[in-house]
């Protein structure tokens, strides 16, 4: 039997391995995002590609259950793997973004906020909060990327795991058993 500070071990190289791969999915559907701003079809495809990211998390919870855990995994570890698993995969989309909106392309904020003020008039919205919304300062880089990426990433992860961690945990390996 494993002690809980090897299980904590395994979490973390685990959880940073398979940080990489997500992250990179996310870098790679986040430039869908880039090329969106002069090639609005891009936008239907990054967004198409969301669904990755739950199919990811049930093959890499599998892996974890199947390979590090010997088909032990609670519920609670699966939980605490995904929220790991986003938070490393959010650090390396976080760079890209601030590359992004630091460098590529600077006014990306501000449009981001005009397309907010649009929609919430759009929507109907009192003339008071849309003044507020248009009175609002735009976040710095860091704050943004903390918010809107990060934490957001964390927290998408905590409610897909409260989904994808029991439909994991039911997945039984075939055997290869040659007759």
């Amino acid at each position: 039997m494993e002690s809980k500070e090897e299980n904590k071990g395994y979490l973390l190289e685990y959880t940073m391995q398979a940080g990489i791969l997500l992250g990179l999915f996310w870098v790679f559907k986040y430039l869908f995002v880039i090329l969106g701003g002069k090639y609005p079809g891009m936008n239907v495809i990054g967004t198409t590609l969301s669904i990755g990211t739950p199919v990811l998390l049930y093959y890499l919870l599998v892996r974890y259950n199947a390979g590090w855990m010997n088909r032990e995994m609670r519920f609670g570890q699966g939980v605490q793997f995904t929220i790991l698993l986003f938070f490393f995969a959010s650090v390396l989309e976080a760079l890209v973004v601030y590359i992004h909106i630091r460098w590529i392309d600077p006014a990306y904020l501000a449009h981001l906020y005009d397309s907010m003020i649009e929609l919430a008039e759009a929507l109907g919205a009192s003339t008071a909060i849309v003044t507020k919304l248009a009175e609002q300062p735009l976040p710095d880089p860091f704050t943004y990327i903390f918010s809107n990426v990060i934490m957001a990433d964390v927290f998408i992860g905590l409610l897909l795991s409260l989904l994808i961690v029991p439909l994991a945990l039911r997945f039984t390996p075939r055997l290869n058993n040659p007759q």
